[in-house]
């Protein structure tokens, strides 16, 4: 009893999973700002932010509809418990029957729940990010459910799958299906709206999208929900696609060279249009659907 608590709350639970994805968070603003030419800020950043915004006062606008408050609260706690249902370095903290059809769940619905907040501050700039934010999902969810259909057919591991997946045995599924494991990190870019895929919160056309209105607690939930979301997908990845990790060591270089190539992809690329950007996802969708008539046929 007394470790399972510590498992959900600890490690590789609440506690660390938080901890670890702002600080991995860091890492990611500090590479980005060296590969740019700046000193960019430490990498323990993200924590003192998150502090000061906690500590701030809530502004609530007088157009703000039913939802303001429950919106972004709801969207860290499902991304929360997706992570909580996600290997790291070969623990996981919740592990059932049909677990990663729940994880895939919930990483919808902590997407859905950020849009949702933007509808619901009745901003025009959260109007229009959250309607951008809907349509990419419409994008991104179709190339990321083909991608995790094919490697939970290819290991077989199908009840529990998610506590199980990430050993070494079953090899790294990226090299034996390689289309879908393309296909599952465009859809991590685009759900963690990283460059080119930023459209919903682009600063230079719609001020802060979604969040516009936000501040405090409220804005400190939505930044908390994408840094989590980068260090639960990106885990995920490697417990899907690059031969999972039962070693510490080994996870923290495979988690670190993943979040290497999508700062490069970040520096490198410039927006694509909202109205490019259905087509865009959708090729790679289409794409890994090569690897999942290969991984059900035995091509």
């Amino acid at each position: 009893m007394i470790e399972s608590i510590v498992t959900l709350l600890i490690y590789p639970g609440f506690v660390f999973l938080m901890f670890a994805s702002m600080i991995y968070y860091g890492i990611f603003r500090k590479i980005s700002a060296r590969m740019q030419s700046r000193i960019g800020p430490p990498i323990w950043q993200p924590i003192l932010d998150f502090i000061k915004l906690i500590g701030k006062e809530d502004m609530e606008p007088e157009q703000a509809k039913a939802g303001f408050t429950l919106w972004p609260f709801m969207a860290i706690a499902s991304v929360i418990i997706a992570g909580l249902l996600t290997p790291i370095a070969g623990a996981v903290a919740l592990s059932f029957t049909g677990d990663v059809i729940i994880l895939v769940y919930f990483l919808s619905f902590g997407s859905l729940a950020v849009y949702l907040a933007g509808f619901a501050s009745a901003n025009p700039y959260g109007v229009v990010g959250s309607m951008r934010g809907l349509i990419q999902m419409i994008g991104y969810e179709f190339p990321f459910i083909v991608s995790i259909i094919v490697s939970v057919i290819a290991t077989g591991m199908l009840s529990p799958f998610l506590i199980n997946i990430y050993q070494l045995e079953y090899g790294w599924i990226a090299y034996m299906f390689p289309l879908a494991a393309f296909a599952y990190f465009i859809s991590v870019l685009a759900k963690v709206e990283i460059p080119p895929f930023h459209t919903p919160a682009a600063h230079q056309e719609i001020v802060s999208g979604y969040s516009t209105e936000y501040t405090g607690t409220r804005l400190a939930m939505i930044e908390l929900t994408h840094m989590v979301k980068l260090f639960v997908l990106i885990s995920l990845g490697i417990a899907l696609f690059f031969g999972g990790s039962g070693d510490i060591i080994v996870f923290l270089i495979k988690s670190l060279v993943m979040l290497f190539v999508i700062v490069l992809i970040r520096v490198l690329m410039a927006r694509i249009r909202i109205d490019h950007i259905l087509k865009f996802t959708w090729i790679f969708g289409l794409i890994a659907l090569i690897d999942l008539f290969r991984v059900v046929f035995f091509v």
